[in-house]
């Protein structure tokens, strides 16, 4: 479409995309560098995230100078007084990964004054790229997804669900369980129609950066569970995402949604 010569976010997508294909080839390069070790909060990291964060940090910088990058292995502070921020996840999914499953991704988002203005998200062992781009819709491996139609829910239909969900809510649904360690994954999944719903119930801002936008634009839509703020836009102040998640309940349309939130009873702690 001609408008999307027009767009002032299109070449931040066309780098973004670039960069995903660096990282892959980097990760293919690493192959072995798979044996993770703890972070002080308990969750893996690998050698791989450790470079491919490295990696997509260094070459922004070079690339955009006056942006800011945030990333869960890096720089985990929003500074509120530059336009521009990326949001990058090496690795989403790093359990999956290092035991050998193939869904694990790394993400690109950003972020302008907080809002998301592009999202890209490649999952190499699955030959999956997911891209949006504000305003323009949302793709995968370059062709237009949108969310699924229907209005109902049923049992022939999936719900994706974190590891957590079960210890933090009740969810009484027909809908099929599925749990593919991605949270990043499990919103595109909703974005390209193959689920009705996801709940997430610890995402940091680096699983939703990108993986939000896609949503959005291939038109899902999201409420915050348990009294917590949706994630975007970020507040105006600086602000330390280390720690802070934003549980999430997402779902193809509106009537999905009104009908899983009554599905979704939170369990008092």
């Amino acid at each position: 479409p001609a408008m999307m010569q027009n767009s002032s976010y299109a070449p931040y997508l066309n780098t973004a995309l670039r960069l995903l294909d660096e990282a892959t080839a980097l990760i293919e390069h690493l192959t072995g560098a798979r044996t993770p070790t703890r972070k002080p909060d308990g969750t893996l990291v690998t050698q791989t995230d450790q470079a491919v964060d490295e990696l997509l940090a260094k070459r922004l910088g070079e690339i955009y100078p006056t942006h800011a990058v945030l990333s869960e292995e890096r720089t985990t502070t929003y500074d509120s007084a530059l336009r521009f921020t990326w949001v990058v996840d090496p690795i989403d999914g790093t359990t999956n990964f290092a035991r050998g499953l193939p869904i694990w991704g790394v993400s690109i988002g950003l972020l302008d004054w907080g809002v998301p203005a592009i999202g890209a998200v490649i999952f190499p062992s699955l030959h999956e790229v997911f891209a949006a781009e504000k305003g323009h819709g949302a793709t995968l491996n370059s062709l237009p997804i949108s969310t699924a139609a229907d209005r109902r829910i049923d049992n022939q239909h999936f719900i994706m669900c974190c590891t957590r969900t079960g210890r933090r809510y009740r969810v009484d649904t027909p809908l099929k369980p599925r749990i593919l360690g991605s949270a990043a994954y499990h919103m595109l999944k909703v974005a390209d129609g193959s689920a009705l719903a996801a709940i997430e119930a610890t995402p940091k801002i680096w699983d939703l950066a990108a993986a939000l936008l896609i949503l959005a634009e291939a038109g899902g839509v999201i409420r915050p569970l348990g009294g917590s703020a949706l994630p975007f836009p970020l507040p105006a102040q600086a602000n330390d995402f280390r720690t802070q998640s934003f549980p999430l309940l997402a779902a193809a349309n509106s009537d999905i949604l009104a009908a899983v939130s009554a599905q979704v009873t939170e369990i008092g702690n």
